[in-house]
Parts: structure tokens; C-alpha cells; sequence
């Protein structure tokens, strides 16, 4: 992996940024810290600002793991062209078949007496998000739940930070959801950004082109890393920086330079 914020991977962006390209991003610990209370979880306002701006010069999207109106309630005021929840398992990026809600609620059905202590199951219709994050044994009851999970009929695992989700086997998933909002919005190009297991599938997609992970992993299919999840606010301004400076926008480009400090 390549640190796409060094001088040397300067030309990745600049290349991004005079195409067509969606920019699409993760929300939690990705856009916003993880936090020991996930519905506590938030944009840092340097964060907000950055994102506004960045979405003012590029077409971008937010893919997130929650529910759409839980992401939406966190992104309010950003002009985005897109906001897909429940991993991208949603009607109009990629086929979710009806009986899908009734494979998730039998497994609803199997898992609630079966968790260990502290765990939290989070229904969220088109898929099942299991919660340990702050439980003891921390290790032990990841590798429980991704048991359980593994032996429930026609279910998908993805791991995410202190969190097991559990989808159809052929729910479209993030990279599908991405793919089709970029066909959709009629662009050449795609960057993901995204932190864990879960954004595979999206790094890996059609058309993404700069699939950039927050923080370093040999195991990822990104190219590219920020080393935290605090480095996305410089990879925005990075974003924005190189589309204001394309030519003939020397002002634009020396404007928002003061803008964002």
C-alpha cells in the first residue's frame, strides 16, 4: 500500500481530479471517529466543513454500514448526491430480493438467545448487526459470533470495528451499491474510502480506481492509506486542492487554500 497523502502519490489525485470521478466515503471511522457509543458517533466539524466544500466541487457519496436515515441525520446540510445504508443492501443499487426481510428475521429469531453477555443484535431489516463493542473477552466473543453467524442458512458474514454483520448471501453489497450509483451519475471513475473488512467489496469495485483504507493493512485490496482515521480531514483538503488548481481556476484554488487554513 501506497501513503496516498505523500508527495510521490500527488499525481493520483491530481489525475482524479480533471475526470469525472465520484468520491465516496465510509461514515463511521472513516468520515466520523468510533466512539465507545456508536449513536454517539459524529463528524468532527473540521470534518463537516471539509466534506461540505469537497461535495461542492465533486459528485460525492456516503456508504455506510447504518441505516439510510440514521447516516442521513449525521450528514445533514452536506450536499451530497447519494447517502446508501445497510452496507449498500438497499432497493435501487442492486437486487434485494422481498423474502430477504424474512431470511433476516428467522435469523433474528435463532441469534437472540444465543448471544453472550453484553452483546447488542441490531435488526436493521436487510441485514443483522451484531455489537460487541466494550464486552469482556473481546477476541473470544468475536470469534462466538462469527461462529453463529457462519452456521445461519444463506448468510453472509462481514466484519466490521467491534461489530459482526450478517447479509444474504447474494445482497448486493457496497461494491455493488457503487458501482451502480456511478453508472447512474454517468462518471468515468470512483474513490472509496473506507476502514475495515466491511469495505472490501468497495475497494475491489468496478470503476474505483483510488481505493484509499484508513490505516495501513497488508491484507487490503486498497492501494492506498491514510494511517488514521484524523488524516481523512487532509486527504479532503488534498481533494479540493487539486481540483481548484486545475487551470484557468489559479484564484479558485488560491481562495479556498485560505478558506481551509
Amino acid at each position: 500500500m501506497d501513503p496516498i497523502l505523500a508527495p510521490c502519490c500527488a499525481r493520483v489525485l491530481e489525475a482524479l481530479a480533471r475526470r469525472r470521478a465520484l468520491l465516496a466515503f465510509d461514515l463511521d471511522g472513516t468520515l466520523a471517529p468510533i466512539v465507545a457509543d456508536p449513536d454517539a458517533a459524529a463528524l468532527r466539524p473540521e470534518t463537516r466543513r471539509l466534506l461540505k466544500v469537497t461535495a461542492l466541487l465533486y459528485p460525492c457519496a456516503v456508504v455506510s454500514g447504518r441505516r439510510r436515515s440514521d447516516a442521513l441525520a449525521r450528514l445533514e446540510g452536506i450536499p451530497l448526491r447519494a447517502v446508501v445504508g445497510t452496507q449498500g443492501n438497499e432497493p435501487g443499487y442492486g437486487p434485494v430480493d422481498r423474502s430477504v426481510r424474512e431470511l433476516v428475521a428467522t435469523w433474528r429469531e435463532v441469534l437472540v438467545g444465543a448471544l453472550p453477555r453484553g452483546v447488542r443484535l441490531e435488526d436493521k431489516g436487510l441485514l443483522l448487526a451484531i455489537h460487541h463493542r466494550g464486552v469482556e473477552a473481546a477476541r473470544e466473543v468475536r470469534r462466538q459470533l462469527i461462529a453463529l453467524a457462519s452456521q445461519l442458512p444463506g448468510a453472509r458474514v462481514l466484519l466490521g470495528r467491534d461489530v459482526v454483520h450478517v447479509t444474504a448471501e447474494d445482497a448486493p453489497g457496497k461494491g455493488v451499491a457503487l458501482e451502480a450509483l456511478r453508472r447512474r451519475e454517468g462518471l468515468e471513475a470512483a474513490l472509496y474510502v473506507g476502514d475495515d473488512a466491511s469495505d472490501e467489496d468497495a475497494f475491489r469495485a468496478w470503476g474505483v480506481e483510488v481505493a484509499v483504507r484508513v490505516g495501513r493493512s497488508a491484507r487490503s485490496a486498497a492501494a492506498y492509506y491514510v494511517p488514521d482515521q484524523a488524516a481523512v480531514d487532509e486527504l479532503l483538503r488534498a481533494l479540493v486542492r487539486a481540483r481548484a488548481a486545475l487551470d484557468g481556476r489559479a484564484d479558485r484554488a488560491a481562495a479556498l487554500e485560505a478558506a481551509l487554513g
